[in-house]
């Protein structure tokens, strides 16, 4: 069962509750990888400050925040939940492809 953090100053500060990081998975994953960032914010900043950052999309596969968001089609990013949005829709759409 995944550990979660509860006001022990672990993840994204005290008080969290969720998954502690490398813990989570897709659209969760995304987002603790973007803590701290600053919105709005344009793609090619993000890639600059988390693009590095290793997302787990699922228990077995991880790719790095670059490559997840270099398949987006925004230049521009208004809030984490857009991004997850956006990530979130690029992955369903290159899945589709290879299913094809």
């Amino acid at each position: 069962m995944p550990r979660t953090t509860e006001n022990t100053g672990e993840g994204r500060g005290s008080g969290h509750k969720g998954p502690a990081k490398g813990f989570a998975f897709g659209v969760a994953s995304v987002t603790q990888a973007l803590h701290g960032t600053s919105f709005p914010i344009s793609k090619e900043d993000l890639i600059r400050a988390h693009g590095k950052e290793e997302v787990n999309w699922t228990k077995d596969s991880s790719e790095r925040l670059e490559d997840l968001l270099r398949e987006t089609d925004k230049d521009e990013f208004l809030s984490v939940a857009d991004v997850a949005s956006a990530v979130s829709e690029a992955h369903r759409e290159g899945r589709g492809e290879e299913e094809e």
